[in-house]
């Protein structure tokens, strides 16, 4: 055996593999995925949840930060590059807002109408005209 570590048996010098290795790029877990390994986590024995990290190649760490974003109410979906623009996230809700509100609105004023016709009706099958009642002015026609 040759004390020289970078001579090959032909005797030439060894030259280091010049390919640079691929770019390592980091795992990124579904919502289902991490929804899966959080409760089978939190079923599991101590010597289980060891497993269970060796297994998935993640650090307990992982866990506590997924349990975070679970107990905040966070989507387990991990989001990455820009965050949305604050106004524009207000207006979406306000605009939301807005149309619940009108829809609510319409049904109210449609359940108004028909109780002022089954007022006006129950008052009829009583003998008293429309006009003879004392129905608010917007209700009567």
């Amino acid at each position: 055996m040759s004390s020289h570590a970078d001579t090959s048996r032909n005797g030439k010098a060894e030259t280091p593999d010049s390919e640079v290795p691929a770019r390592v790029t980091r795992r990124r877990f579904t919502a289902i995925e991490k929804a899966r390994i959080l409760e089978e986590y939190e079923r599991a024995s101590a010597i289980e949840r060891a497993a269970l990290c060796r297994r998935e190649r993640i650090y307990s760490s992982h866990i506590a930060n997924w349990r975070k974003q679970r107990i905040a109410g966070n989507a387990l979906e991990a989001t990455r590059g820009r965050k949305p623009d604050p106004l524009a996230v207000e207006n979406t809700r306000l605009r939301r807002e807005k149309s619940d509100l009108e829809q609510r609105l319409a049904k109210a004023e449609q359940v108004i109408d028909v109780q002022g016709k089954v007022y006006a009706l129950l008052q009829a099958v009583a003998g008293k005209s429309a006009d003879q009642m004392d129905v608010p002015p917007s209700n009567k026609r």
